[in-house]
């Protein structure tokens, strides 16, 4: 342990680690887009039950506000593309759970994020921060993110429309399909489109997203979901600045089943992916077919280089299945797991050459992979008073091309006093993990960069020292809640894209990175002010040891972040029906560097955003305005990719309850 992470750890600088207990920290605020009811602290996961008080209009801006771990760095308007991070980590290190549906996606983390459920219908979002392999197996290297829907029994049902800057619009809704005592369904849907804030950013997006579920009295109950998402939008720049006319079209397709009975669950669930990436946007605004059956620009054709023959298209199919039990008895609890799944792309870009091309109706597929991976793990807790926990865990991962993996983990929690009201705890773990190269990094080979088919696994031990302050009750003034962490991912075999001279010209080549470590510290605390105002800060601080030559995405992560946020909801002495508002300010410093249109490395600048949210309910309908940037800071969470400006939103919403 150097001198920076002892310093911390000395220092008294803890958070949450992996404990199963369902430790609570009660925070009492209305934040900008919804109430944070509970955090729950339990196999170091953060748990943020939504409410719905002032609508966000999509998943990234709820994460971002209400988990200090979380760094979703976007490319444009309303999610349109979110890489997510945590910790400091690269967008392909962090696992997406939805569910019980795993979206991480084997192509690239890039399209994880392309979610058949709208916001209005997640009501919980869970955080798990410090790794996760031991349970989850590959891809849970930096976290996990799981999201979880409305019960398929829920009566809720909701009806919204917003409109705002940049040929804004959303239309989005839910209904109950059928109750009775034995039977639920719903069905969830939205519309979200954009022209753009600049040129060729224009976007639409349609997700739907179908529960339901049966009882069969003492013998269990049968659940099946089903979801369906499409995103199309201009690409400008987004890969590549010298090819800025790019468009990308994803569909997405998932579905799940499972039976649980008692303490025991099993499931199988499957998940395609179609995606056409066009370097040259094929679309009559801009472009014209080519008499060789190509497209090109319309008004510069010289922008077309000879190499390019068309989109590159892929399929990529995930399919599995997982089994648990469980078993409780006072102070003791033990988790036994099975999991299985089968990954697969055909593409004409990415994996091996196939005998016969295969013809279909997203395109001409050329290449093919496919890999297995496989688990048992195992969890159990000890807790031998009132005061201690303790949990360890371990899995043994089989993958059909990299071999077995143990991976396990330890978490401590104890409570280190309890008076007056006021509870201290103080946790401790440590884990391994892991994460798989995408078929990206191993196949890709267009515009002056190339995969490496030889990369081996990353992995990283993940360690956690924290201390939490919890009020049991909810104070009418004062603090209500701290939380102090220090972290540590030492990662080796890391996977990074290094400029290098092949064959005399410069490509960016995938290559394992060793022996890169991320440290960081995060601070959080949150009460109430006076009256019905309440305020929440949160900090974020990461660094990252050097890397031998260009990185691209190891060393290009959050350095700092400083949040503020302050609401109030006042009500009317005449009606129930309240005026909710906040404010939310922001301060970001990204480290990492890109390279400008000229061809000279520039560094990312720090910027303050500040936003201001407000609602009015008038009974079941609630109406609201979003004013985002109100500063008019110019934001850049990649580089060159500039984000809009101010953006004024407004909407309103019908909910009802069967």
């Amino acid at each position: 342990m150097n001198a920076f992470f002892a310093a911390l750890v000395l220092s008294g600088a803890t958070l949450a680690a992996q404990t199963a207990s369902n430790d609570t920290l009660k925070i009492s605020q209305q934040l900008p887009t919804v109430e944070v009811e509970e955090v729950h602290i339990g196999h170091a996961t953060q748990t943020l039950v939504l409410k719905p008080l002032m609508p966000a209009q999509h998943a990234s801006e709820v994460m971002e506000a209400n988990f200090a771990s979380l760094d979703l760095r976007s490319r444009g308007l309303n999610d349109l593309q979110s890489d997510l991070s945590v910790r400091g980590s690269t967008f392909d290190q962090v696992h997406l759970v939805v569910d019980g549906i795993p979206f991480t996606d084997p192509q690239t983390g890039h399209h994880s994020g392309i979610l058949p459920i709208p916001i209005e219908a997640i009501r919980e979002i869970r955080v798990l921060p410090s790794g996760g392999s031991y349970r989850y197996g590959p891809f849970a290297f930096a976290g996990v993110v799981e999201l979880r829907s409305l019960d398929a029994r829920s009566g809720r049902g909701y009806a919204s429309a917003s409109t705002g800057a940049f040929g804004y619009t959303r239309a989005a809704g839910g209904v109950p399909l059928r109750r009775t005592d034995r039977f639920g369904s719903r069905l969830d849907l939205s519309y979200t489109a954009s022209d753009g804030a600049s040129p060729n950013t224009d976007f639409a997006t349609w997700q739907a997203y179908l529960k339901a579920v049966r009882s069969f009295d003492h013998q269990g109950e049968l659940y099946l979901n089903v979801g369906y998402a499409v995103k199309m939008f201009g690409a400008q720049g987004f890969y590549s600045f010298a090819y800025p006319q790019q468009f990308e079209h994803l569909r997405s397709l998932t579905g799940s089943a499972g039976y649980v009975f008692k303490n025991f669950e099993a499931k199988v669930y499957a998940r395609q992916l179609l995606d056409r990436f066009e370097l040259f946007r094929e679309n009559a605004r801009y472009y014209v077919p080519h008499s060789a059956g190509r497209w090109i620009h319309a008004t510069d054709s010289n922008l077309t280089p000879t190499w390019y023959s068309g989109a590159n298209v892929h399929r990529n199919r995930s399919y599995g299945t997982e089994a648990t039990w469980r078993f409780d008895r006072k102070a003791q609890h033990l988790m036994l797991g099975a999991d299985a799944r089968h990954d697969e792309i055909t593409s004409n870009a990415l994996g091996e050459l196939l005998p016969d091309t295969v013809e279909t109706n997203w395109g001409s597929f050329t290449r093919f992979e496919s890999r297995q991976n496989a688990g048992l793990f195992a969890s159990y807790q000890f807790l031998p008073n009132s005061h201690t926990s303790i949990q360890a865990d371990l899995r043994l991962n089989a993958n059909n091309t990299y071999g077995l993996d143990w991976l396990p983990n330890l978490g401590i929690r104890q409570r280190l006093w309890q008076k007056g009201g006021w509870e201290g705890l103080a946790i401790a773990s440590s884990n391994r993990s892991f994460r798989l190269p995408t078929f990206t990094d191993l196949y890709y080979r267009l515009g002056g960069a190339q995969g490496s088919a030889g990369l081996r696994p990353e992995y990283a031990w993940n360690s956690e020292l924290g201390l939490r302050l919890n009020r049991r009750s909810e104070p009418r003034r004062g603090i209500s809640g701290a939380a102090i962490t220090a972290y540590e991912r030492r990662g080796t075999n890391l996977i990074d894209w290094i400029y290098r001279t092949v064959d005399g010209a410069q490509v960016l080549q995938a290559d394992n990175v060793t022996d890169v470590a991320i440290r960081g510290m995060e601070f959080e605390v949150s009460g109430t002010l006076v009256g019905s105002w309440s305020a929440r800060a949160q900090f974020a601080g990461h660094q990252a040891s050097d890397v031998n030559g260009q990185s691209i995405y190891v060393l290009d992560y959050l350095a700092r972040r400083v949040q503020l946020t302050w609401s109030s909801a006042l009500r009317s002495m005449e009606s129930s029906s309240p005026l909710q508002f906040g404010l939310t300010v922001v301060g970001q410093n990204r480290a990492g560097s890109y390279r400008l249109p000229s061809g000279e490395l520039a560094t990312y600048l720090p910027f303050t955003t500040v936003d201001l949210r407000a609602s009015y309910r008038l009974g079941d309908l609630l109406l609201f305005a979003d004013g985002m940037n109100l500063l008019n800071a110019r934001v850049m969470d990649h580089g060159n990719l500039p984000l809009p400006g101010r953006w004024l939103k407004f909407g309103l919403r019908l909910e009802w309850d069967d």
